[in-house]
């Protein structure tokens, strides 16, 4: 018998192929073997082996069509040997269509059957010189024989030709020997995905303490017991019997398929997306999924991140989503969103407070500030500016920022809290514990705040000395809400101006002066109303808190509006996902603030050891390495503003700076440098 009936025999089941030199015409059946009709083994569904047997013999004596040989399309070149005359071997260009309706196969080279389903046997006639065999990796080779003219070869399977044998062709997978487990699934699964289907792990069974045996079937087999009774639930399977099995062969601890059915029930895919299987993570991806979790980047952003490194694979956002929900339900370790937080405050080395309703065990306000912070609060409690934001956790609780400044020019977290509710009580709670935290410190000069009267009451009870500020952007808003409708592009523009020069006013007398200028303007062109509203809701009864000429009076270092606070929330922002528990924002916080810590610490440093080309002057010989490069950058511009030139414009020193930020204003710095004197 010829030595093709092992690399014929397909689970179980022979083929009645007789391959070799001493085969029969066609049609003689051979005295010493039986016959057997070769087996539908199907591969795609609906594409069964070709039944050799049943096409008729070979007339080697009829003339050669070019197009068509003997029984099948022979295709180019596809001759079955020389001539595609089936030559010595037997069969000749009988060797089958060389896939459906596609190229049977280069019958003297035996490789690359072509386009289509099975192509079958590409002919082993001829006298071909390069016969071999055409599955990649297997070892049977003819080369260099007259007689046998070459294995044609299946002719390809599908969209993939010969190029790469498909999972269906059962000899590839019983003459190919892998070398791990893992080897084998990544080949078969590899060649599963190229045919529209996925491989997964059925079971699997131990020999001698290791695994020996694995079912791997086709991720729609099995019925779905669904036990869903809230939610509409749905499955892919089938019921589909398809399934490998995979052996290991003891010896030599390789591993081989030995077994297996190869049918599916349903139609095969061009898009394998809507299988969860194929878009699992690799152990790499995993890691960097966690790395980026850990430095608290959202979902989509590590989604972007792992495409841009594969853009072939088949994730989706909401794969990226349910792994960090899962990293992050694992660090909470079961325990309640109350306990995780209070878990992370303890860790991370901050200081809190809870407040809880009276009589009950509800939390309503929730009070923390890192050690970092207190240290710089304590150090530099001149300006405090409070505002809220909202959006920012899973309660829909507003969440208040307090925020300070250095003298190096730099904002610094002060405190944060969670507050259930925007009343005097609340605020007074909170601003307690801001105050606790000084402990025989100075207290603050200046409060900066938008007109949240609850707010202003309780900074009034809690900072009785402090200067109370309104921010001018926020007034500065609801002007532009009211009265902008009132106006043309062109006056509103000149509007603004006025109003920008009242609030800059440097003097009450000069504010008088513009105020009288505005309102006298805005009657003329009959815009009373917009009068009435600025004076009736700003002017009248805050002036104090945001024009110039009274606000410059107290020691703000510049800050006129709570920017600094805005700025903090988008920082936050950019941290923490919108609406995210609570504990994760304390982590963001915690980032935000030891980052601050550290930037906060370089600008001193940078001031004591560096000296800006600028400062170079006798002036500052005494201050260079002792005051912050922001104050010398102010005296510059003080210096520069001399006495002399301001009343070259006709014009007053205001004292502005010696005011607010109790440094040497022009008028200062003219008398000590006419004295002969240094800062």
């Amino acid at each position: 018998m010829s030595s093709y009936w092992d690399g014929n025999y397909i689970f179980g089941q022979y083929s009645s192929e007789k391959w070799g030199h001493e085969s029969v015409p066609s049609g003689v059946p051979d005295s010493n073997e039986q016959e057997e009709v070769v087996s539908s083994i199907q591969g795609k569904q609906n594409s069964p082996f070709l039944d050799l047997n049943k096409h008729p013999p070979v007339d080697e004596t009829a003339p050669v069509d070019d197009s068509y040989h003997a029984s099948g399309y022979g295709g180019d070149g596809g001759y079955g040997g020389d001539g595609g005359y089936g030559g010595d071997g037997g069969y000749g260009g009988d060797g089958g269509y060389g896939g459906d309706g596609g190229y049977g196969g280069y019958g003297g080279y035996g490789g690359y059957g072509g386009y289509g389903g099975y192509g079958g046997y590409g002919g082993y006639g001829g006298d071909g010189d390069h016969q071999q065999f055409i599955s990649p990796g297997t070892p049977y080779v003819h080369q260099n024989n007259s007689d046998v003219g070459g294995y044609g070869g299946y002719g390809g399977y599908g969209r993939y030709g010969g190029e790469a044998p498909p999972i269906l062709d059962s000899l590839y997978l019983k003459k190919t020997v892998f070398n791990s487990l893992d080897e084998l699934k990544k080949r078969i699964q590899e060649i599963a995905n190229a045919d529209g289907f996925v491989i997964v792990t059925r079971r699997s069974k131990k020999i001698g303490g290791r695994t020996g045996r694995v079912w791997l079937e086709c991720d729609r087999g099995g019925e779905h017991q669904s036990t869903a009774t809230l939610r509409k639930a749905g499955s892919k399977k089938t019921g589909c019997p398809f399934y490998l099995l995979a052996v290991r062969n003891h010896p030599y601890e390789t591993w081989e398929i030995k077994d297996g059915t190869i049918e599916h029930n349903h139609e095969l895919c061009e898009d394998l997306s809507a299988h969860a299987f194929v878009r699992r993570f690799t152990p790499s991806e995993m890691k960097l999924i966690e790395q980026l979790t850990a430095q608290n980047m959202e979902p989509r952003k590590i989604f972007q991140t792992i495409r841009k490194q594969d853009p072939d694979r088949f994730h989706v956002q909401k794969d990226v989503q349910n792994v960090v929900a899962k990293i992050r339900a694992e660090q909470r370790q079961g325990l309640t969103p109350m306990q995780s937080l209070e878990n992370v405050l303890m860790k991370n080395d901050f200081i809190y407070e809870i407040r809880e309703e009276p009589g009950t065990e509800i939390v309503t306000e929730i009070f923390f500030l890192h050690r970092d912070s207190r240290v710089m609060w304590r150090a530099f409690p001149h300006v405090m500016m409070i505002d809220a934001t909202y959006k920012t956790n899973l309660y829909n609780m507003p969440f208040i920022q307090i925020v300070g400044m250095t003298p190096t020019n730099k904002s610094f977290i002060i405190a944060h809290a969670v507050v259930s509710k925007e009343r005097g009580d609340n605020f007074v709670w909170v601003l307690e514990r801001v105050k606790s935290m000084l402990d025989e410190c100075m207290e603050p000069r200046v409060i900066l705040t938008d007109r949240d009267l609850a707010l202003m009451g309780a900074c009034a009870k809690v900072f009785p000395d402090a200067s109370r500020l309104l921010c001018r952007w926020h007034i500065q808003q609801n002007v532009m809400k009211h009265c902008k409708g009132a106006f043309t592009d062109d006056d509103w523009k000149k509007f603004m101006s006025l109003w920008g020069s009242l609030i800059e006013s440097p003097s009450i007398p000069i504010y008088d002066y513009h105020l009288r200028n505005m309102r006298k303007r805005l009657v003329e062109c009959k815009r009373s109303r917009v009068f009435k509203y600025v004076y009736d809701n700003w002017l009248k009864d805050y002036k104090e808190m945001f024009v110039f000429a009274w606000t410059d009076k107290r020691r703000n270092f510049g800050n006129r509006t709570t920017n600094r606070v805005e700025s903090q929330h988008a920082n936050l922002k950019r941290y923490v996902e919108d609406r995210t528990s609570l504990d994760r924002v304390v982590g963001c916080v915690r980032d935000i603030v030891e980052t601050q810590f550290g930037e906060i610490r370089k600008t001193f440093r940078e001031s004591i050891e560096k000296t800006m080309k600028h400062h170079k002057h006798p002036m500052f010989q005494h201050l260079l390495g002792k005051v912050s490069h922001k104050a010398l950058d102010l005296l510059h511009g003080e210096a520069i503003r001399k006495l002399d030139v301001l009343e070259r414009f006709n014009s007053s020193c205001g004292c502005q700076m010696w005011h607010s930020c109790g440094l040497p204003c022009a008028c200062r710095i003219e008398k000590y440098m006419r004295e002969g004197n240094n800062c």
